[in-house]
């Protein structure tokens, strides 16, 4: 069975596959006026990317030792989640996919808000299929993939193995 561990390194691949940035504060959940430019579409897939890259070294280091996840652990990577949403709020996203990154952003903070629970119903998964089910079946994971499969088909080309 896979461990709980191997799963949290599942989320944000799962979860912004089917999107990032690490560590830090929480967020305010707010709007954010932007006051540069909108991005090219280069610079925002760049973007995405260098904060894809972030979030999955930040939860690699909680993923990657003990099977049992503490309330830290948790924590540590609902805070990650948060701080990826705070980070993209403040992008200013090219016109064309201005909608989906919104959406993108209110999915990463509903999946921070949602991860301890998440957590939980792995950690008490009886089997992988249970464990995956639980995973696959959070609100916020569906939406995140269902953005993600819309900025793909509007050409992005998004590398979610950080």
């Amino acid at each position: 069975m896979p461990t709980v561990r191997r799963l949290l390194l599942l989320v944000p691949v799962v979860a912004l596959l089917a999107a990032g940035c690490g560590g830090g504060g929480g967020g305010t959940g707010g709007t954010t006026v932007r006051s540069s430019p909108p991005l090219t579409r280069a610079q925002y897939q760049a973007k995405l990317q260098a904060l894809i890259a972030g979030i999955s070294k930040s939860i690699g280091k909680t993923a990657s030792s003990a099977d049992k996840l503490t309330k830290g652990d948790v924590d540590r990577v609902a805070r990650a989640f948060r701080t990826f949403a705070d980070r993209l709020r403040q992008v200013e996203p090219p016109p064309a996919v201005k909608a989906l990154h919104d959406r993108l952003v209110k999915a990463m903070n509903d999946l921070a808000h949602d991860f301890p629970d998440i957590a939980r119903k792995l950690q008490e998964a009886k089997d992988p299929s249970t464990a995956i089910s639980a995973l696959l079946g959070a609100r916020a994971v569906q939406e995140l993939s269902r953005v993600i499969t819309e900025l793909r088909a509007k050409g992005y080309k998004l590398n979610f193995n950080g």
